[in-house]
């Protein structure tokens, strides 16, 4: 499943992108904020590019894509949707960020999923670990409302305690209150 947008190519990931998965995840901003194995070795990207992603996309339980700007160009970063809770979820390689491609691939993403790519959607998920700005930035470009649950939290690496959170959430239409919401932890935009 492709998709196109003004700058990017998003399509499947594959074994070949193993040494830029690898490179990118090994990344130390990775390990404060995200949640991929750490350290990350070669063989966690072979079990990502080899299992994780054709088995989520066999079963209709992730939906992951390679960021490109160009068919079997090399992979910038990736962005998945879980099924059960409509989550998005993405990184970007170091040198490819700041540039407003994720947040146009996450866009690309969110319209695919609420026009029926993933049957019954309505809305999108997202959530950061607290103080991940990169990631709510790419939100709020994306058209995420902040919001605040009652728990805002998010499991650790190893799935035994969580970290504070910040959360959003996405429909079809845009909500006129969606860019003011990120001002308490963003800032007004300039």
């Amino acid at each position: 499943m492709e998709i196109v947008t003004d700058r990017l190519l998003l399509d499947l990931p594959v074994r070949g992108d193993v040494d830029l998965v690898t490179r990118y995840c090994q990344d130390p901003f990775f390990e404060e904020y995200l949640t991929t194995p750490w350290p990350y070795s070669r063989s966690d990207g072979e079990g990502f590019l080899g299992v994780h992603v054709p088995a989520g996309w066999a079963s209709g339980s992730e939906f992951t894509w390679a960021l490109r700007t160009v068919r079997g160009g090399p992979l910038l970063g990736v962005i998945s949707v879980r099924e059960t809770q409509h989550e998005i979820g993405f990184w970007m390689g170091a040198e490819h960020r700041g540039a407003g491609l994720m947040g146009e691939a996450a866009s690309a993403v969110c319209e695919w999923v609420l026009a029926g790519g993933i049957d019954g959607a309505t809305t999108v998920f997202w959530r950061a670990v607290e103080g991940n700005v990169g990631s709510a930035k790419v939100a709020r470009a994306a058209g995420f409302r902040h919001i605040r649950p009652e728990n805002p939290t998010v499991p650790t690496r190893d799935g035994v305690g969580t970290l504070p959170a910040w959360y959003g959430v996405r429909e079809a239409v845009i909500d006129p209150r969606a860019e003011a919401s990120w001002d308490p932890v963003l800032g007004p935009r300039a």
